[in-house]
């Protein structure tokens, strides 16, 4: 089984039979099958199902994906940083929505200034999303909000975070100056997506006091929830950074919750077996650096 024989599988898994992927890879179709057939024999389980002139994943075929993803990522990425010693080449970064929004374009700016011939590639998901991208390595470290659960990857907490409550300034909420667990379940709840760190910790917390409260209105885009709870059509808890200037301009209020600080961390996160060129040390120092700083 060689580097060939895995490009090969992913051609094929991408675009779904074995004609596209020789289109995609310009060899000849027997030249996909044959290489297969020798990979499937090699490991002695089909990789893909034949129905009619159709291809079907198989179980064998999605376990073998991300390690194929991986490595054939991971030769390519060797090829860059020995030519160029790891001083020009790309540095993709994945990053969950706060720290995007709030932290990455100065960190980007200030290393920039330290390897001016890195091409920089950002990439804005949720946790989950960013997680799955640097498992298959398609994204070389990872800046998230959320938990991440897997032996592959290494998580280094670099930030303490904090979420808020807000609502609009005349709400009983912010009349009252507190609220308490079961005062927020019983509120339109205007939230951000499942899968999102936010939500994560919003849950978690609600599930500690015995509460599962369902949203009103649940969305990927903060900007949409900010402008919704300006309407007055429901409360929300968000990251403390992408509230402030609301906040601080008297347009929403922030409020306590009553038991908690909703603190959480920031984690940089990377591939347990990820070649750390000294380019992807200097990123990860700046972002530990701007981690001590105050907000």
């Amino acid at each position: 089984m060689t580097l060939r024989h895995l490009k090969i599988f992913l051609a094929i898994y991408e675009t779904g039979s074995t004609t596209a992927a020789s289109q995609a890879l310009h060899v000849a179709q027997p030249t996909v099958s044959i290489a297969l057939r020798e990979l499937e024999e090699h490991y002695g389980v089909p990789m893909f199902e034949r129905y009619a002139k159709r291809l079907r994943v198989t179980e064998a075929g999605r376990q073998l994906y991300p390690y194929a993803k991986h490595l054939t990522s991971l030769f390519d990425e060797t090829e860059d940083v020995m030519r160029s010693m790891g001083t020009a080449g790309t540095l993709r970064i994945g990053t969950s929505i706060t720290i995007g929004t709030c932290f990455v374009p100065r960190l980007v700016r200030d290393f920039r200034a330290l390897y001016p011939r890195m091409t920089i590639r950002v990439t804005t998901e949720n946790t989950d999303t960013i997680t799955r991208l640097l498992l298959t390595n398609e994204v070389d470290v990872g800046l998230v909000e959320g938990s991440v659960r897997s032996p592959f990857l290494v998580v280094e907490p670099y930030r303490r975070d904090h979420l808020t409550l807000v609502c609009p300034p005349d709400h009983p909420f912010a009349i009252a100056g507190k609220a308490s667990p079961q005062d927020l379940a019983a509120e339109p709840l205007l939230l951000r997506e499942r899968g999102s760190a936010v939500r994560e910790t919003f849950d978690s917390f609600m599930a500690a006091h015995g509460l599962a409260p369902e949203p009103a209105w649940q969305s990927v885009s903060t900007q949409a929830i900010l402008q919704a709870v300006r309407a007055g059509l429901g409360v929300s808890v968000l990251p403390r950074p992408l509230v402030k200037d609301l906040v601080d301009r008297g347009e929403l209020a922030a409020v306590p919750v009553e038991g908690t600080d909703f603190a959480r961390d920031f984690s940089i996160v990377y591939h347990k077996n990820k070649f750390l060129s000294p380019a992807f040390h200097a990123f990860t120092h700046l972002c530990r650096e701007s981690g001590k700083e105050k907000d």
